[in-house]
């Protein structure tokens, strides 16, 4: 074995750090290279426009609409199905260029971070044109478009995920619950003097960190606005990334006496400001939710987005581990008292300890590297170089005992 295929859906960031630690995972315990992929870099111009843009667009803007079709959608089609026979049918014409890419990197596994190169591969790998496929669930909650035959192995971060995959026709034996894959830097202590000394912060405040991914700039310059008119003792650390519009909403912004106010621009990475934290502002992505959940911080997360992200968030308020805000000054309170109360803070940190998985990443690509190791054995099956094995999917293994003559 010596190739991985990790293919991701550019619909936020979250999917493509999952298989950004799944490489890193494999290169660690195995020495084995993976090659991380964008689904829609391989799909029709047209489709990867719209495709990202109807959710990013519609789930920010329009949440009651993008709500209402979460929850339409969270069924197992019919053949009267309207929108799954659209959905089938747009993927099948949009996203084309995925088999040549396999063809050409020929991996001996297949893992996707996002449902949507699943929808493209599996039919094909139920043929046995395909290597072992498997897919990772990036949020706490398995909806149906995760569903999908021909998948080999699905690893989920919950025993609740992994019950919602199976009421949707997934076999339980498919289905293991391993976390959600994060960078295995998590699991790594962290110099809060050197971090805080190299960002130019104040040692001795505690830290509040505001991340901007995915909040509108009226929103985050509001939570500021109201963090600093608190007066908090403590730095509130503003991670604006790449987001120069939040950047400029906020350049004329200025700590006080007390509350130190410094805006981040792009950073190789957020883990060790997340480590150093008090307490975490944010919106609930799968991934976000898994790194901070990884730290032990407390997270306060401000009007989740209906649908996975509400799911991810209900997990973390479920456990203790954070808090629900629906207003700007619903966070400020959260964020006060979250620094006031040290034994309610202490109790929210080991809750989000007991909630992370860390290690994620890691066990999943043990588990795949032993599934191959011992169960799936490569076999060609066209001269064109697309390859197939003997499969822990059943309909598979039944399709290569009724034709063995191209083993």
């Amino acid at each position: 074995m010596s190739h991985m295929l990790l293919l991701h859906a550019s619909v936020g960031m979250g999917h493509y750090r999952a298989a950004t630690a799944l490489a890193h995972a494999f290169a660690a315990t195995s020495g084995i290279t993976a090659q991380v992929e964008d689904t829609l870099d391989h799909a029709h111009r047209l489709f990867s426009t719209v495709y990202a843009g109807l959710y990013l667009g519609i789930a920010d803007r329009i949440p009651a609409f993008w709500s209402q079709f979460y929850q339409q959608t969270d069924r197992p089609p019919s053949m009267f199905d309207l929108v799954a026979g659209v959905r089938a049918l747009s993927t099948t014409l949009g996203v084309r260029g995925l088999p040549a890419l396999i063809k050409r990197s020929g991996p001996d596994a297949i893992l996707c971070t996002h449902f949507l190169p699943v929808e493209v591969l599996g039919p094909l790998r139920l043929q046995g044109l395909l290597p072992p496929l498997y897919c990772v669930v990036t949020d706490f909650r398995a909806h149906q478009f995760w569903a999908c035959p021909g998948v080999d192995g699905y690893f989920v971060p919950t025993d609740a995920t992994a019950d919602q995959l199976v009421s949707a026709g997934i076999p339980r034996t498919h289905v293991h619950v391993m976390g959600i894959p994060i960078n295995p830097e998590v699991t790594q202590p962290v110099d809060r003097a050197a971090v805080h000394r190299v960002l130019g912060l104040a040692p001795a405040r505690p830290l509040v960190l505001l991340n901007g991914s995915g909040i509108a700039v009226a929103r985050i310059r509001a939570i500021a606005e109201e963090l600093l008119a608190r007066n908090i003792n403590a730095t509130l650390v503003v991670a604006a990334g790449r987001n120069r519009e939040l950047v400029a909403a906020l350049a004329d912004l200025h700590g006080t006496a007390r509350t130190a106010l410094h805006v981040l621009g792009p950073q190789p990475t957020l883990d060790p400001l997340i480590a150093t934290s008090a307490v975490v502002v944010g919106k609930a992505g799968g991934l976000t939710v898994s790194e901070i959940l990884g730290r032990g911080v407390p997270l306060i997360i401000p009007t989740p987005v209906p649908g996975q992200e509400q799911a991810n968030a209900d997990h973390v308020v479920a456990a203790g581990a954070g808090l629900c805000a629906d207003s700007v000054v619903g966070v400020a309170d959260a964020v006060m008292m979250v620094l006031q109360d040290n034994n309610r803070r202490r109790a929210m940190a080991d809750a989000a300890r007991s909630l992370g998985r860390p290690a994620a990443a890691t066990l999943i690509a043990s588990r795949v590297l032993s599934d191959l190791s011992s169960d799936l054995r490569p076999v060609r099956l066209r001269p064109s170089g697309v390859w197939a094995s003997s499969s822990l999917h059943p309909a598979t293994a039944a399709a290569e005992r009724k034709d063995t003559s191209y083993a």
